[in-house]
């Protein structure tokens, strides 16, 4: 597959997929690898490609059977724009406001401080057995599914993607292939060609989703532009009026230059101490993804049941507790 990778070949799903498996058994080695990744730097991966190596980590994938319906709150990365944890801190109000959720994240390939980073930091110990991601979840309602315990190939690409410090298309996959396979999803998407793929490959997938893609390149609701939003029942457009929140600059959104800098916010936003800006960009993101998992929940009442999150201290205690499990 790799010959007919470098030789401009267009890879079909089974193909695809076999690459996958090659990347995963390490028949491939470091170099290969970055090669790969440089041609799909190049060009757009296609939807078979992209398919084709969704199925082969699912198919790969150590399984995670939990025992209630869950959402996942997960970005692309790769937008370039080091944000701060965003999606992570909507997980932990989701589950402090009654979502259940099943987290699946990573360590930042292209950002100062992805998911995993951010928690890792505060002390929390990675989890590899299901019974205990069933535990957190029954106990915290929430649990955390680090990607590279779980994928094989991931683990294995992550040396490469590290040194390469860019978006991949690795980053493509990751919020399609969380092993629990939660009902719900909330994914955020950098460009749009990717969320109407998303939203493509989900369409007849029987997932309840939301993708959003803002329009200005951030793989989230940024409320700097107007975002595009796909979900299994309708197509349209939002702004930072649907939630009667300022318009925001990219400045707002900035995460720092070091893992402490994203920890330092990610504290003051569940300890209610951050600014106006980041505190909205969170909720408006925790809000719409909660409208995913309860449809019937006007955006006005996910928004206010989120603040309650905050405000209360549930999320901050939840974290605490989390953390410390």
């Amino acid at each position: 597959m790799f010959q007919k990778l470098c030789s401009g070949h267009i890879l079909s799903q089974q193909e695809a997929h076999d690459l996958m498996l090659d990347i995963a058994s390490q028949k491939m080695n470091e170099y290969q690898l970055s090669i790969s990744i440089g041609i799909y730097q190049t060009r757009h991966i296609s939807m078979q490609e992209l398919s084709g190596f969704k199925n082969a980590l699912m198919d790969l994938s150590v399984k995670v059977g939990l025992h209630k319906p869950c959402i996942d709150v997960c970005g692309t990365g790769g937008d370039k724009k080091n944000t701060f944890n965003i999606s992570t801190l909507s997980a932990f109000i989701l589950a402090a406001a009654g979502v259940p959720v099943a987290k699946h994240g990573n360590y930042g390939a292209s950002s100062v401080s992805g998911s995993s980073d951010v928690l890792k930091h505060f002390g929390y110990q990675f989890k590899s057995d299901p019974s205990e991601l069933n535990y957190d979840l029954e106990k915290h309602n929430m649990c955390f599914i680090h990607a590279p315990l779980f994928h094989p190939a991931l683990k294995m690409a992550a040396p490469v993607r590290k040194n390469i410090g860019i978006g991949t298309f690795f980053n493509l996959l990751g919020p399609l292939v969380n092993p629990a396979d939660p009902q719900f999803r909330y994914i955020g998407t950098f460009n749009s060609k990717i969320a109407r793929m998303y939203n493509y490959i989900l369409q007849n997938s029987g997932h309840n989703y939301t993708i959003v893609h803002s329009l200005d390149g951030y793989d989230e609701i940024s409320l700097t532009s107007e975002t595009k939003l796909y979900t299994n029942l309708k197509e349209t457009m939002i702004d930072n009026f649907d939630f009667n929140f300022s318009k925001l600059a990219a400045n707002d959104l900035y995460g720092g230059e070091t893992i402490a800098d994203a920890a330092a916010i990610f504290l003051n936003v569940l300890q209610n101490k951050a600014t106006r800006a980041q505190t909205e960009v969170v909720l408006a993101n925790t809000a719409l993804a909660m409208n995913c998992y309860y449809p019937n929940i006007t955006l006005h009442d996910c928004i206010e049941r989120s603040k309650d999150a905050i405000i209360s201290n549930k999320a901050y205690s939840l974290f605490k507790n989390l953390i410390n499990s």
